[in-house]
């Protein structure tokens, strides 16, 4: 059974750990309800496309990494399609570069050492340009974190609406590898320091097995991004409360990028900005109702090199 480690700073933690559970199905896993305005096919720019590292050139195919369980970012629907505004976005920097995409979706954990070891080209799934990761890859940041919120079944009483107190003391999980158990474990510090007792923090290795847990009573609540918290609530029969994440701070989402590879990255941004010129990145955007999201420039690794105010 996988242990969820912690560096010392945290072993005042309560941590439990949670049973793996095997593919599940949920209700909210059939996300049938999703934006279909068409965004307009791109024409290959041959400069861009001459950017590329000379192994994507001569395939014409980029490598393109995963975990397709995150609304809005990029999931499957009932009949095994991926959508998503992420997926909107890889389509058309692929039709602007010219390539074609060879999408694998895995846990998250596998992401960043999937790129690290070159077996993806790259990654998405939304994942926060953070400076220690900074370290191991490169980021070309593509838009902002637009919003985590703590969601739970209305009918638990042990939660007061709005009250980011009632959550302490209380029993949650999240997806190994990704940024929600770090909120979660700086959410729970700030309970303490409020003289109020740690939140329960466990881990699973897929994001389906965390709605498993909180549909069946074994947790408390939940944290995720506001839209996929939205989509969770309209595909559910049962009631489902929210509350924004209280400490949450703005950060960059980028696509991942071994850091030898410049080219790649060169290509990205160059891409990103000819799709923000012609009105495609925007219209995005908008399709998913994230214009709070965007970006107005691009570039790699923006946490350190254009840190937000």
């Amino acid at each position: 059974m996988p242990i969820l480690a912690l560096p010392p700073r945290l072993t005042r933690l309560s941590v439990t750990v949670l049973a793996t559970l095997g593919a599940l199905a949920l209700p909210a896993a059939a996300q049938d309800a999703y934006p279909t305005t068409p965004i307009p096919e791109q024409a290959e720019n041959p400069a861009i496309h001459a950017m590329l590292p000379e192994a994507i050139r001569e395939t014409g195919t980029l490598k393109m990494a995963t975990d397709a369980n995150y609304p809005p970012c990029q999931w499957f629907t009932s009949d095994k399609k991926m959508v998503g505004y992420e997926v909107d976005i890889w389509d058309a920097l692929a039709q602007v570069m010219g390539v074609k995409l060879e999408v694998s979706s895995i846990d998250f954990a596998g992401l960043i050492p999937g790129v690290q070891g070159g077996r993806y080209d790259a990654a998405m799934e939304c994942i926060t340009d953070r400076v220690e990761r900074e370290e191991v890859v490169d980021f070309v940041n593509h838009s902002l974190t637009y919003g985590n919120q703590f969601y739970y079944l209305a009918s638990n009483d042990k939660i007061v609406a709005g009250d980011p107190k009632s959550f302490c003391g209380l029993t949650t999980a999240g997806q190994s590898g990704t940024d929600f158990l770090t909120r979660l474990t700086t959410f729970s510090e700030w309970c303490e320091g409020q003289g109020l007792k740690p939140i329960t923090i466990g881990e699973f290795p897929q994001q389906s097995a965390v709605l498993l847990a909180l549909f069946s009573g074994r947790v408390d609540f939940a944290l995720s991004e506001g839209s996929a918290v939205d989509e969770i609530r309209a595909n559910n029969p049962v009631e489902i409360g929210s509350m924004p994440d209280p400490l949450e701070e703005k950060h960059y989402l980028g696509i991942v990028v071994a850091k030898d590879n410049e080219p790649l990255k060169a290509a990205l941004v160059a891409g990103l900005t000819e799709l923000k010129a012609n009105g495609a990145y925007d219209a995005i955007f908008e399709k998913w109702n994230l214009k709070h999201a965007a970006l107005s420039e691009f570039g790699v690794n923006m946490t350190t090199t254009k840190p937000l105010p």
